[in-house]
């Protein structure tokens, strides 16, 4: 059998129940087809990477999404020539043959699955006074005040700290395009936008940073923060991500925000932090949303962080790096928060390193105390 695996989130409309085309061949619908490529829609998101294949006995599409097993997809397969669809629910099958030229009948099964994604729990025990993370003080005005005014953000109707949040994250994400490979010779805002300016393009962390130093200069407490995968000691698939986490004085909260995609969750119009991204994506992915002044394609961009939404870290001086004695407890210089009934990862393999630099926390008020 041939299994294609498509991870599909789609936002959703409601629909009325659709039958099968009335043609049939050994009791399932038919329909016709000249050429191999055909198109399918999910909820009319276009797909084009089907080829109808006699050959295999049960030609079998795989569509996995984050809805909810009671939410409806409207499932559509076009040829050249025909086409049919049909709701589909969760766990549900559905089967139909594709005549191609008039001579071979391909069997082809559509079936459903929801993502599975884990259930994190984490303690809510009183914050731990010694895990204290320095923010912006006034000893950084010198580098700050050189950062705004060499790179300076303007605002344009920022009534609220969240559109001014909105503004800082689309200035940075505008800056340059991601490339992966390369790194920047320093980590700071500074000395990585001045190497853009020079044509330099550069991964995750480097929006993370310019970020977290912009968001300081209009005077927000800010952070890099780093995710990783759950099999993180075993995958050679990429382990890791870095986005921002900002405090809006306003909620009295943290909140995640990612400049690679530009992106800011919310969800019933409260933006979330990294922690209530992740349930958020497994318990009201319908209703979740991102505020951006760009364009965040939903679909995609979870696809690519919900697996890194597991553990979180960062560390426990968030000054800029014109400081030179770090802060750090017990020697060292990372807090990462880990799930309940989890070991405490120690090894990344994707980079063949050690994981020696964190203390280890399940409190979820350690990790998200207020900023001093």
């Amino acid at each position: 059998m041939k299994l294609q695996n498509l991870i599909l989130t789609v936002l959703i409309s409601s629909y009325s129940t659709l039958a099968y085309s009335q043609k049939t061949y050994k009791g399932l619908p038919v329909i016709e087809a000249n050429s191999a490529k055909i198109k399918y829609y999910v909820n009319n998101i276009e797909n084009n990477n089907w080829t109808v294949t006699p050959k295999v006995a049960d030609d079998s599409l795989l569509i996995k999404t984050y809805l909810s097993e009671k939410t409806k997809i409207l499932f559509k397969f076009k040829t050249d020539i025909d086409s049919i669809k049909f709701e589909i629910k969760n766990d549900e099958t559905k089967r139909f043959y594709v005549h191609l030229n008039k001579e071979s009948y391909a069997l082809t099964t559509v079936r459903r699955q929801k993502i599975f994604i884990p259930t994190l729990n984490y303690a809510s025990t009183k914050s731990n006074p010694k895990y204290k993370i320095l923010y912006t003080n006034d000893n950084e005005k010198g580098y700050l005040d050189s950062l705004n005014s060499k790179y300076p953000i303007l605002f344009k109707n920022s009534k609220t700290q969240i559109d001014k949040v909105l503004t800082i994250l689309n200035w940075t994400r505008s800056q340059w395009e991601h490339r992966g490979d390369v790194s920047p010779k320093k980590n700071d805002a500074i000395s990585i936008l001045d190497e853009v300016k020079g044509g330099g393009r550069f991964p995750c962390f480097a929006y993370g940073y310019v970020l977290a130093s912009q968001l300081k200069v209009s005077g927000f407490k800010s952070r890099v923060i780093y995710l990783k995968t759950s099999d993180i000691a075993t995958s050679m698939r990429g382990g890791g991500h870095v986005a921002t986490e900002v405090f809006i004085d306003e909620l009295q909260k943290w909140v995640f925000v990612d400049a690679q995609f530009n992106a800011m969750p919310f969800l019933n119009n409260v933006p979330l932090n990294a922690v209530e991204f992740q349930n958020a994506i497994r318990t009201n992915f319908d209703k979740l949303e991102f505020k951006s002044l760009g364009k965040v394609d939903k679909m995609s961009y979870i696809n690519f962080v919900q697996p890194y939404l597991y553990y979180f870290d960062c560390s426990f001086d968030q000054r800029e790096n014109v400081i030179t004695e770090r802060n750090r407890v017990n020697n060292k210089r990372s807090l990462m928060l880990v799930p309940l009934a989890t070991e405490n990862p120690t090894f990344m393999l994707v980079w063949n390193s050690k994981i020696d630099y964190c203390e280890y926390t399940n409190s979820i008020n350690d990790f998200y105390a207020k900023p001093n």
